[in-house]
């Protein structure tokens, strides 16, 4: 072989080793950078300290709901026109339930769906929205009536939950009914079906007119702006929930369609 041609073939041996990739024995390819795993570290950290800090905030609530003593609530018992709803016809109780709490014998405390929804508003609108069961209203309106906040909602589902542990359901409704207001200075029930209509919830007493359908949704109906809907002047808005009311009420079977039809006709006139 000629000595050109040996030094040819080994410069161009030469750039062929130099155009061939280099690799770190122990490692990975030279000039690859290794993959940076620091990302996710910081991730999975912060998510620790959020989980360990809404276990802290949960704890906290609970032991501030556990100052709410439930045996309390007994004591709305003591109002003298207090009427159990075992007492009250089936349609008077629906008109409440249908309104306020359509699956309130089916939860226990509070409705996860209406809560989901309520917190979520709460938190966007910086106040706290509807989607409260009848059970949590009890609580709200018992325990926390001036207190608006999100730890308030908190707190009304663990007493809530307390509440439905300790007394069945008939009971709760008597808590609610009894402890709302009505307007016109009535926080009862049949308070204010005596006042507005002369008439009783008790199916029991003798001595007065029982309540009917209609009047039964007007009063559940009134609950949510009592100060703004007038029993005697009925604005469209207010004439409109009723009629609502009283939908649903048929349609949960707790009135018939010849009593839906009536009350309608009643609402008309």
């Amino acid at each position: 072989m000629k000595r050109t041609e040996k030094y040819a073939d080994s410069y161009n041996e030469q750039r062929s080793e130099s155009r061939r990739p280099h690799y770190n024995t122990y490692y990975q390819p030279v000039g690859k950078p290794p993959k940076k795993k620091k990302s996710n570290k910081i991730l999975l950290k912060i998510l620790i300290i959020v989980i360990v800090l809404v276990a802290i905030f949960m704890g906290a609530m609970y032991v501030l709901s556990s100052r709410a003593n439930v045996d309390d609530l007994k004591s709305i018992e003591n109002k003298s026109n207090f009427v159990s709803a075992d007492n009250m016809p089936n349609y008077v109780k629906g008109a409440f339930i249908s309104m306020e709490d359509e699956r309130f014998y089916k939860h226990h405390g509070f409705d996860l769906k209406g809560t989901t929804r309520a917190l979520f508003s709460t938190i966007s609108d910086r106040d706290v929205q509807g989607g409260s069961t009848i059970t949590q209203q009890v609580v709200k309106n018992y325990y926390y009536d001036n207190e608006r906040s999100f730890t308030r909602k908190i707190k009304e589902l663990f007493v809530a939950h307390k509440v439905e542990q300790q007394y069945n359901k008939n009971e709760i409704l008597s808590f609610y009914v009894n402890n709302i207001y009505y307007g016109d200075d009535q926080y009862t029930l049949e308070g204010a079906a005596n006042h507005y209509f002369g008439t009783t919830v008790n199916k029991n007493n003798q001595s007065m007119q029982q309540i009917t359908v209609l009047q039964s949704a007007i009063l559940a109906s009134k609950v949510n702006a009592p100060s703004v809907y007038d029993v005697n002047n009925m604005s469209s808005n207010y004439t409109n929930r009723v009629k609502a009311n009283l939908e649903k009420m048929k349609q949960q079977d707790f009135i018939t369609d010849e009593q839906y039809k009536e009350a309608m006709s009643q609402l008309s006139n």
